[in-house]
């Protein structure tokens, strides 16, 4: 079972100065803690830290997983799980959200509803595998606002390098922040960024070009709505690579399993690999988006377009498939752009007559332009016995409807 989580990396606590009572919620609290490693391209360990899941999201020390190829985390049953998608990235604050594979219902921690306010007791909360659970306590000196409901608090507590990214957390058991790295283990002072602003991270449709996402070489994941994960392919299907685009590609249809224009996508670059695996593998994606499709008609339009394209460009697919299939989408909907396509379908065929026809009908509706009538002009004069006043009238036409300067 996958599910989403929060990552704030945070470190197994050397000589705390503990809270003289442990709040009744840590026992409980401590199993949404864990431990994390990072492996780079030779798979040698990278670094080590630990985290937390918070509402079965997560943010973690971005430092850990820069450079990282791979990262695990060990949970507080000693379960070692792999973290799957980087959700979220900024180097700036030194925080990055991710999720992992669980192996049951994951112990979360809750967000405050809340800032902290100076004067406040809170608790860190370290990584532990021991029944017992202790917290360390601080108190808040300062509260900054970073975002929309995003904080920075400043904390007198001492921390170490070890507790960098442990949670910090409120009497009521609900977490605040991660303790971010100070500048000396000796500092009577500590940072924590709130745990609200690693939970907003995200992944957008130009993520493809965010620094720090690129220099995390773990999968990343997709937007969260349908429309910002197709923009994201499309910016994808020229920065990747053939083999790297098609795992986005499974991965968005994982996400969106009926996403007609996924399939689409997907059976465009099958098809691109021009052997009968792929054209197998193109054909039952073409299938599928019209199984899942809500508009049909519009569907069979996208498919005929594509496999008279690719007919164009190859020639391994017929013709006759794509103008059936335009035709199909036609007597459901005889929209002029479809009586376009089977036009453009009838020319590439050399059926001249027939896509002139096509070509004629398409201008007497509400999308003729200069270029419908060219298409038509350029028809009429491929067919045998015309009248070349015709062809000429039809480029006046055309050049009718062009703006100036041409």
């Amino acid at each position: 079972m996958k599910k989403v989580l929060l990552i704030l990396a945070c470190g197994i606590a050397a000589q705390l100065s503990y809270a003289q009572a442990t709040p009744k919620w840590a026992g409980k609290a401590k199993k949404a803690v864990f431990s994390i490693v990072t492996y780079d391209k030779d798979n040698k360990i990278k670094n080590t830290g630990n985290g937390f899941y918070i509402n079965e999201n997560g943010t973690a020390d971005y430092t850990l997983f820069e450079g990282a190829e791979r990262a695990v985390i060990i949970n507080a049953d000693s379960k070692e799980l792999p973290v799957l998608r980087i959700l979220g990235a900024n180097s700036m604050y030194d925080i990055v959200k991710f999720n992992t594979e669980t192996d049951k219902k994951t112990i979360a921690l809750k967000s405050a509803s809340q800032p902290a306010s100076v004067g406040e007791t809170v608790y860190l909360l370290p990584y532990s595998t021991q029944k017992a659970a202790t917290c360390q306590t601080g108190t808040v000196t300062k509260v900054d606002t970073i975002g929309d409901k995003a904080y920075y608090y400043t904390l007198a507590m001492t921390t170490n390098e070890k507790t960098v990214s442990c949670p910090i957390m409120n009497a009521n058991g609900e977490v605040l922040g991660l303790i971010q790295k100070n500048a000396s283990d000796e500092a009577k002072e500590s940072y924590a960024i709130g745990a609200t602003y690693g939970a907003s991270l995200s992944i957008t449709a130009l993520s493809l070009n965010d620094m720090s996402l690129n220099k995390i070489g773990i999968k990343k994941g997709l937007p969260e709505t349908e429309d910002q994960a197709l923009v994201y392919l499309f910016m994808a299907s020229s920065q990747q690579n053939q083999d790297e685009y098609i795992t986005t590609l499974n991965d968005f249809l994982e996400q969106y399993p009926n996403s007609a224009d996924g399939y689409i996508r997907r059976a465009t670059t099958y098809m691109g690999f021009n052997d009968d695996e792929h054209n197998a593998l193109a054909d039952a994606d073409l299938k599928k988006a019209l199984e899942v499709t809500a508009n049909k008609s519009e569907t069979q339009y996208n498919i005929a377009k594509l496999i008279y394209s690719y007919t164009i460009s190859l020639g391994d697919w017929s013709y006759d498939k794509a103008l059936s299939i335009i035709h199909d989408a036609m007597q459901a909907d005889n929209q002029p752009i479809y009586t376009q396509l089977e036009g453009d379908i009838l020319f590439a065929m050399k059926k001249y007559p027939e896509a002139y026809a096509a070509y004629e009908k398409v201008n007497q509706s509400s999308i003729a332009s200069a270029a419908t009538f060219y298409s038509a002009a350029k028809t009429k004069q491929l067919i045998e016995g015309t009248d070349m006043n015709e062809v000429i009238a039809l480029m006046d036409s055309a050049v009718a409807r062009f703006t100036k300067p041409y």
